[in-house]
């Protein structure tokens, strides 16, 4: 048989092999300065399997979101992340959100780097200065290694910024009021202490201004539930899950 035909056909009986071609063709690309004019043979076959992935649903396993970050100042966006670790989809939650999804590029790169854009880009700084709260929310089921990750970043800890984990559950109940599942998670957390907050309250505060209310709620002592006991929103660690500063 062909060789190329029986590697093929194993791509197809294999999703772990779909995997790996287009992990070995991401780190490719990162080497492609490197390359000779001319291709080597290893490597023009699997550009034909990517070929023949696009065309069996290779391309929709890319751009599957499995992970998701929510990235509040007062622009609430989220990142939509696939298997690979790369950003396929942007969100975003308020209109300061929106103008800087429009000028910042963050899709199909790494979810670092997408985030080390961000940071950097002079019109997103402008939302950092003075009191400003910068929080990271991650739902996924790989939220410890992508929150210590966060963590290690020189460039995050500059901002001291707050990293916090969550889950689909709160992402889902987020999105049916518009808001990000990172604001949503924390006005979860402002209403155990004060039950008069509202969603139409929390949507026009930034998340220095929520994190101040909490704050001054929770060193006065106030709380709506004396008992102690958590209601069903946070029933569940991981909507509290908090790490970091």
């Amino acid at each position: 048989m062909n060789p190329i035909r029986k590697s093929l056909e194993n791509i197809q009986a294999s999703e772990e092999l779909k995997r790996n071609t287009l992990r070995y063709l991401n780190e490719q690309q990162v080497k492609r300065s490197r390359f000779r004019p001319h291709f080597a043979p290893g490597y023009a076959l699997v550009v034909i399997c990517l070929f023949f992935l696009v065309g069996t649903g290779g391309y929709s396993v890319y751009r599957k979101p499995v992970s998701y970050i929510s990235v509040d100042v007062n622009p609430s966006i989220e990142l939509n992340i696939n298997r690979f670790g790369r950003v396929v989809s942007v969100e975003a939650y308020n209109e300061d959100g929106r103008k800087i999804t429009e000028q910042v590029p963050l899709k199909n790169v790494s979810y670092m780097q997408a985030i080390d854009r961000l940071l950097k880009d002079e019109s997103y700084n402008k939302y950092l200065q003075k009191d400003a709260m910068l929080v990271f929310t991650v739902v996924s089921d790989r939220s410890e290694e992508i929150v210590k990750e966060l963590n290690a970043s020189e460039l995050f800890q500059s901002h001291e910024a707050l990293t916090y984990v969550s889950d689909s559950a709160c992402m889902h109940e987020a999105h049916q009021h518009d808001m990000s599942f990172g604001k949503y998670r924390t006005y979860l957390e402002l209403l155990e202490y004060d039950e008069s907050v509202t969603i139409e309250d929390c949507h026009g505060m930034t998340m220095g201004e929520l994190r101040d209310r909490i704050d001054n709620c929770s060193h006065n002592g106030q709380t709506n539930n004396p008992t102690g006991q958590k209601d069903h929103h946070n029933s569940n660690n991981s909507h509290g899950g908090h790490h970091g500063h």
